[in-house]
């Protein structure tokens, strides 16, 4: 099972009413649960408007690296059938074409409405794609109740109401969120032409006062994506809690979406 790094760029993110939890990517770390639970809006640490969780979903499909995999212990780890995963954490995978996270928030003591999710790009361009080492597995299915997408590419990416759509999500649409309930959302961050790592920001207004608050990436890790490379270092194929094989192409043209073909 892969998972995408040490912990989400065309992007586009699906937020379906489900919760952000188990994502993590590369690099920098975001802000833990604790550190983000303040009341920005009170100014009060110990209350919390609402708590924010978030997962890696879908977790079936390709992660990349920025280097080859070269040690000897990463190379048995994927040839045996062992700890993928770690593989992935030591060299900071990014999940590659797809990012698909959930985000859970749970009211608190108030009533609040969510007024948008902004992402904030860590760099002001997607660089380019990571093209060390390319880990692929089928793709997995999953069916998000409401559909959000944003395009890492642009320089100022926004949930936009669907994959086709140019219309912001929050332009014209709110979340209430009343004490105690839960909401469920679910992102695709899409990538075809670069790389890119991200923050996630909610904002709110509760009792007529504004705040935000940091979505914190699991494990410690950071939100990134990447697009596919012309060719990478290595390619591995595996299955889910199987072996990898090293492919003889470097190319990652079986799992290049047909509008990209080889």
């Amino acid at each position: 099972m892969l998972w995408l790094g040490a912990g989400v760029p065309v992007i586009g993110a699906v937020l379906t009413a489900i919760a952000l939890k188990s994502l993590g990517l590369s690099g920098e770390s975001e802000p833990s649960p604790a550190a983000t639970g303040a009341d920005a809006s009170s100014g009060n640490p110990s209350v919390a408007p609402f708590v924010v969780t978030a997962r890696q979903e879908n977790e079936a499909g390709c992660t990349a690296l920025a280097r080859r995999v070269s040690s000897p212990e990463d190379r048995a780890e994927l040839v045996s059938g062992g700890d993928v995963n770690a593989v992935l954490r030591r060299n900071q995978g990014v999940r590659v074409g797809e990012l698909n996270v959930g985000l859970t928030l749970e009211g608190g003591s108030n009533s609040l409405t969510i007024t948008s999710i902004d992402i904030k790009p860590k760099a002001p361009r997607a660089a380019e794609p990571l093209s060390g080492t390319l880990l692929c597995e089928p793709n997995a299915g999953g069916e998000p109740k409401i559909e959000l997408f944003a395009d890492m590419d642009r320089p100022e990416p926004v949930f936009l109401a669907g994959r086709k759509s140019t219309r912001p999500y929050f332009k014209e649409s709110v979340i209430t969120l009343k004490p105690g309930e839960q909401v469920n959302l679910s992102a695709t961050f899409l990538a075809r032409n670069g790389s890119r790592a991200f923050g996630l920001f909610i904002r709110y207004v509760r009792n007529g006062k504004e705040g935000s608050l940091p979505v914190p990436a699991p494990r410690g890790g950071r939100y990134a994506v990447t697009g596919f490379a012309p060719r990478y270092g290595a390619v591995y194929a595996g299955s889910p809690g199987g072996v990898y094989r090293q492919a003889e192409d470097p190319r990652p043209c079986p799992w290049l979406p047909a509008a990209q073909g080889c």
